[in-house]
């Protein structure tokens, strides 16, 4: 892969380290195909509006998309396409939504997306009775978001094998857009180490074949 690409920010947050009222505006874009054999164009962008409910609660709105296409006569590699879990909607696992292959036999792997959005509301208030130094907040949340539009191939003629996204029970296709959504709860820590995160989701929207995970524990962000 060699490509080129570009970042657009802007920010009008009133900490980088925790923002309470601002936003944050990150627009990336990556061209590949500039020498080696890969060729696509990445859009991504993203957006954190910060706002003070009122004394040290905070109200965080987080909205995502993304778009990949493949130019020229070359193919989009499974490498290329959008992997999403709960980088998009906590409660489900790393790259646990979206097209999916069926074919009954199968692993049912993941296949990836070329296009996703993501919406977060998120309200966060300190631990009461806990010292304000210790650096602990409580959050809720409710995500929603959606992976769609696995294009690739489905026939394999040379290894006999071909790709399904469609469940052979219910007929219904993971390659279509399906909002999968959750609500929950999570402790953050700003730790010494940086920011610890524990979260629990509960999915409210799914698709059958969705992989789900429900708890999770991250590090070195704040959402």
């Amino acid at each position: 892969v060699s490509l080129v690409g570009y970042g657009l920010t802007y920010n009008t947050v009133d900490n980088n380290k925790n923002p309470t009222r601002g936003i944050l505006v990150d627009l990336r874009q990556d061209f590949a195909g500039v020498g080696g054999d890969v060729n696509f164009i990445r859009t991504t962008g993203d957006a954190r509006l910060y706002y003070e409910l009122m004394h040290d609660v905070i109200s965080v709105l987080h909205l995502q998309s993304g778009y990949v296409t493949g130019w020229g006569s070359r193919d989009l590699r499974m490498l290329d396409r959008f992997q999403m879990g709960p980088n998009l909607v906590r409660g489900f696992q790393v790259a646990g939504i979206g097209p999916r292959d069926l074919t009954p036999g199968t692993t049912q792997d993941s296949l990836g997306g070329t296009m996703y959005w993501g919406a977060s509301y998120e309200v966060q208030v300190p631990i009461w009775g806990l010292p304000k130094d210790f650096g602990m907040r409580f959050a809720m949340f409710a995500d929603a978001g959606s992976l769609w539009s696995y294009r690739g191939p489905t026939n394999f003629p040379t290894l006999g094998l071909s790709v399904t996204t469609v469940d052979p029970v219910t007929g219904k296709n993971t390659n279509d857009m399906f909002v999968r959504s959750s609500v929950g709860v999570g402790i953050i820590w700003e730790s010494p180490f940086g920011p610890i995160r524990v979260d629990y989701a509960y999915p409210i929207t799914k698709d059958p074949n969705d992989r789900i995970q429900e708890f999770r524990f991250s590090g070195g962000t704040k959402f």
